[in-house]
């Protein structure tokens, strides 16, 4: 399948499944400038109600600054591609990829938007130096290793994207190093189908160029030209670390007996 088939039919909505309790947020400024107002839906407790805000502030300064937005058009958000369509009352509602399925099909929600954006920012904000998030495009191409869904032990390696179809992501399998200079063990898709195939790696994909991301199994690690960062004590991506060693260390096996 092509990456343009990926997204051939945009606009295509799921018509059922909607998660239990949504909470509607609006922007509230929009009509000052002769503008529909937008809507969000939300139904993570998980995002924050600043992300929240910082999404209606978006669409309310961008319209103050003379942007016109209509239904039918797209908008990315971080790295989300997300879609505007008519809904009741004249609002216009932002609707987002479901992340299931390809070919793309659009649900009214905004929580993986927001929550991508925030783990992709936060990842970043764990390293020292300090780096800036460089968001893909979900459109944009990644080559993985043929082993990419099932790979426990994964090295993300960014370049500068070639063109503006590639996101200059590269995926190896770790417990593949005979096969790691075969270039018929890799294969091209998009980083959509990557972030549906693989949802733990997600929360990298902001991660700038010429650093590399190294999940092996308790431990992730982002590694630059002279070697590991620095994880910033009590940020994100150190949390994380010290979560995935507590899990670790309660499935590993007993040497006692």
């Amino acid at each position: 399948m092509s990456l343009r088939s990926v997204f051939s039919r945009f606009g295509r909505k799921l018509s059922s499944e909607q998660p239990k309790t949504w909470l509607v947020h609006t922007t509230s400024e929009c009509k000052l400038h002769n503008h529909s107002e937008f809507q969000l839906r939300v139904s993570n407790s998980a995002i924050s109600t600043e992300d929240i805000s910082w999404l209606l502030r978006f669409f309310e300064q961008r319209v103050s600054q003379g942007e016109k937005f209509r239904s039918g058009e797209s908008l990315q958000v971080g790295w989300m591609f997300t879609m505007l369509e008519d809904g009741p009352g004249g609002f216009l509602r932002v609707l987002e990829p479901d992340m299931k399925v390809v070919p793309v099909k659009f649900v009214d929600s905004v929580d993986g938007t927001l929550m991508h954006l925030r783990n992709q920012r936060d990842v970043v904000g764990s390293l020292f130096p300090p780096a800036e998030p460089d968001f893909p495009s979900l459109r944009q191409s990644a080559v993985v290793h043929v082993n990419y869904k099932d790979a426990s032990r994964v090295l993300l390696t960014r370049s500068a994207a070639v063109d503006g179809a590639d996101s200059g992501w590269w995926l190896s399998d770790l417990d593949d190093q005979a096969g790691s200079q075969d270039p018929t063990r890799f294969v091209k898709t998009s980083l959509y189908q990557l972030g549906i195939d693989r949802p733990d790696l997600v929360k990298f994909f902001a991660v700038p160029a010429e650093l590399q991301v190294a999940v092996d199994g308790a431990r992730i690690s982002v590694l630059g030209p002279d070697g590991e960062l620095q994880q910033i004590p009590g940020s994100y991506l150190s949390e994380l670390n010290k979560l995935r060693q507590q899990r670790a260390s309660l499935t590993a096996p007993s040497s006692e007996g």
